[in-house]
């Protein structure tokens, strides 16, 4: 498992801790831990077989030494599982649309059950966000 599929299990984590509410500080450690991750010219794969390399490195403490040895372990990380079972996993895609953040596509989930791009793109174009508090006809203009 290189870096960058570790990276990318530890963005999945944080977007979907943010989609589900979490406080800031929770959610951002996994950004953080993803973006060093990511930049990282050494194989995570190696580190983790030297826990205290890992935490030498900012923003890693050993939580997240833990999470990063069950991703190489077991190519997944639990919470992420967890909370796929509680989202669809077509939820990340729809971040990717403009204008919408973690907390509208929470809205859009709660509400509508919206947890596709087609779904999301159906309500724009039937009118339906325009009254909703947030979002209004440029959201729907951008969607």
């Amino acid at each position: 498992m290189d870096n960058k599929q570790i990276a990318r299990i530890l963005r999945d984590t944080a977007q979907l801790l943010e989609i589900d509410g979490a406080i800031i500080g929770r959610y951002r450690s996994y950004e953080k831990a993803a973006e060093l991750i990511d930049s990282l010219p050494e194989s995570v794969e190696q580190l983790v077989k030297e826990p205290e390399k890992l935490e030498e490195l900012p923003g890693i403490g050993e939580r997240m030494v833990e999470h990063l040895q069950e991703i190489v372990k077991t190519g997944d990380y639990s919470l992420r599982k967890k909370l796929l079972k509680k989202y669809p996993a077509t939820i990340l895609d729809v971040l990717q649309l403009q204008s919408l953040g973690p907390k509208k596509v929470a809205f859009l989930w709660s509400n509508f059950k919206a947890a596709t791009v087609a779904d999301v793109e159906r309500l724009a174009r039937e009118q339906k966000l325009r009254d909703v508090p947030g979002f209004g006809e440029k959201s729907e203009q951008n969607i």
